[in-house]
């Protein structure tokens, strides 16, 4: 045996003399005794503890659980139910752009630094009213679909948006000038043309009052100088705008099918012999009355005053 083996071995002996020397004593036997109970009491106690607390989160959930399989009304789990399951449903419950308050108004900053040049053609309205609403493009005339607004003095002017509503159309016409399309509702827009320097791109969300652009000149209708002409249409059928400023995108009047099936693009001309045919008209019966005079000159002296003379 080595010196380090011997070491070891009475290293152990001296530990087992204390040892015996310890167990004889009276306190030792209790002491221990007591040691152990608090050990395994204190693991008692954290198990128990643990355990309730396990039990009492499971309860909690089985009662939710219980609360969303009643679907009381007005539960955020029934409002999950309802907004979950079907696309059609989500799409109908998003928010919508334009607020429930919100109406139509001028696309300009202020309205009194800007007036009226071009109005609606209306088929209701006066046979004055009616010409005056027409626009000369190309040696013919055309119905004006919307309104042109211009200021007195001829300069540009910054062209807002009508209503809030998402962009759909922002390009530039060769005939109509740079143009912007707002859909605030499904078939409902307001129509921009004749403008400048777009603000805006497709597929943005404007806000009313936000700028669209500058007004511009447009080849289609030079008469007007710098303006902005503007429409609203519900199905792609047009409406006097001046009728529903200030008034909301329920106040629009329903619009048939037939109707919208006879519209055409806003950035389309259409036939000018159909948007002539009364100013045609007009000529025609100018033409019929000439020959008027020289139709018979054997009439009657008693019933032609003229031959009388």
């Amino acid at each position: 045996m080595n010196n380090h083996d011997e070491k070891q071995a009475s290293k152990w002996g001296r530990m087992q003399a204390k040892m015996k020397r310890l167990a004889k004593k009276r306190w030792m036997l209790p002491a221990l005794y007591l040691g152990l109970s608090a050990v395994v009491l204190t693991t008692f106690l954290w198990m128990t503890s643990t355990t309730d607390l396990t039990d009492e989160q499971r309860d909690s959930e089985f009662d939710i659980e219980n609360i969303g399989g009643h679907q009381e009304e007005g539960s955020p789990e029934e409002l999950a139910d309802e907004n979950t399951g079907d696309p059609q449903a989500e799409e109908e419950e998003a928010v919508p752009v334009v607020a429930q308050d919100e109406v139509f108004e001028l696309p300009v900053m202020d309205e009194n630094e800007v007036a009226v040049v071009g109005t609606f053609h209306d088929y209701e309205a006066s046979v004055e009213e009616q010409e005056t609403a027409l626009v000369r493009y190309n040696n013919y005339f055309y119905q004006n679909k919307g309104i042109d607004l211009a200021k007195e003095d001829g300069e540009a002017f910054d062209v807002t948006a009508s209503m809030s509503g998402t962009i759909v159309k922002a390009e530039e016409d060769a005939l109509f000038g740079q143009v912007v399309h707002v859909e605030h509702d499904e078939d409902i827009l307001s129509i921009y043309q004749s403008l400048d320097e777009l603000k805006v791109e497709v597929g943005q969300t404007v806000k009313q009052g936000d700028v669209l652009g500058e007004a511009g000149r447009s080849l289609y209708n030079q008469d007007a100088g710098i303006h902005t002409h503007f429409e609203i249409r519900k199905d792609g059928v047009p409406v006097n705008p001046i009728d529903f400023v200030d008034q909301g995108i329920s106040a629009l009047p329903n619009v048939s099918a037939e109707e919208a099936d006879e519209q055409i693009e806003p950035e389309s001309l259409p036939d000018p012999e159909e948007d002539t045919e009364d100013s045609g008209n007009e000529k025609d019966s100018e033409n019929d009355e000439e020959p008027a005079d020289k139709e018979d000159p054997k009439k009657d002296p008693e019933k032609d005053p003229e031959l009388d003379s």
